[in-house]
């Protein structure tokens, strides 16, 4: 950490749970603190999360008001009371999601800074509301996320997607549509689901999965299995609509896998037929000309798996935290 300070740093969350929002500051928690920060992570309960490895600190909402901070973070709108609480020389909203009905309500706020974690959704918003939205894409975990020590033999072609079926804006409909479309001429496709039971809504996802297409699912598999999983697919599918950063098109890059994805949440990274194919809209005709076209071309899902995973590795928590550290530093007086 050349020339800059240690900052005193603080991020808000409403559970530690495990989701990709919340990942990104247990991720970035760790990146910073490494890199001579003081990292403060406050929710609820305060305890430290039980599925990942974090390293900064953890306290409860009841402890906000102890103590001043250089910078604070939140991405949550329903805990924006919460952070209104935290005392700090920087306050920054993280918008990660596209149209959230407070988002005009937010972003008309001037007593904050604003990070947007996709090119994106920083263009949307400084085009809707006129304000300045610092650039915070990202990110990967390569100890977690990397290529399959080995390729399987398999007689299907697999086809890897996320599995939360009752998130629309996942657009897991849409690529469920698209595979049947195909599988009538290509019978050895496969699907492969893959969620973790978090939230409120703890249904179990695989019943709720309808499709003549055979599929496995993958339900709450720990950290250290995600690359194994992600080796079990030929191509990986993401339909995504209203997206930030598209965390799973993101983790299939960085294991070396072909992506089709729309551009949602996908812009800093999926470039059409370079790193990736990529349908303008989720619209399932569109999915399955793409994925057709990699099933029928072998060298080019080789091609596009390699430009891919050499893409997303620009994309790490350590340079989004050397990218944040810039950022706080430039709007501190």
């Amino acid at each position: 950490m050349a020339d800059v300070e240690s900052l005193r740093i603080a991020a808000l969350l409403p559970h530690v749970d495990v989701f990709g929002g919340v990942r990104r500051y247990l991720e970035l928690g760790n990146a910073l603190a490494g890199r001579g920060h003081r990292f403060v992570l406050f929710h609820p309960q305060g305890n430290k999360p039980d599925w990942f490895d974090f390293r900064a600190e953890t306290r409860p909402f009841s402890a906000l008001g102890e103590e001043s901070f250089d910078i604070g973070l939140c991405g949550e709108y329903s805990i924006l009371p919460r952070f209104d609480q935290l005392s700090a020389r920087a306050r920054f909203f993280y918008f990660v999601l596209e149209g959230h009905k407070d988002e005009r309500r937010v972003a008309g706020r001037k007593d904050l800074y604003f990070l947007g974690n996709s090119e994106g959704i920083s263009r949307r918003l400084e085009s809707k509301y006129g304000l300045k939205c610092h650039r915070a894409p990202g990110g990967i975990n390569p100890a977690i996320f990397h290529p399959a020590a080995e390729n399987p033999v398999r007689d299907s072609f697999n086809i890897l997607c996320y599995g939360r079926i009752t998130k629309r804006r996942k657009g897991v409909p849409f690529v469920i549509r698209a595979v049947e479309k195909l599988y009538r001429r290509y019978p050895h496709l496969r699907l492969v689901f893959f969620d973790t039971q978090v939230g409120l809504d703890r249904r179990d996802p695989r019943p709720l999965i309808k499709t003549r297409v055979p599929f496995d699912f993958h339900l709450n598999l720990p950290q250290e299995r995600m690359s194994w999983l992600f080796g079990q697919a030929d191509a990986f599918v993401s339909a995504e609509w209203r997206a930030g950063w598209s965390n799973t098109s993101a983790e299939a890059m960085a294991c070396r896998v072909p992506v089709v994805c729309t551009p949602s949440g996908t812009r800093d990274f999926a470039d059409d037929g370079v790193t990736a194919l990529v349908a303008p809209w989720p619209v399932p005709f569109l999915l399955a000309r793409r994925i057709e076209r990699l099933m029928a071309d072998g060298p080019l899902r080789a091609r596009l798996a390699q430009a891919g995973y050499e893409k997303i590795g620009a994309f790490t928590w350590t340079a989004l935290a050397e990218r944040l550290e810039s950022v706080f530093v430039s709007v501190l007086p």
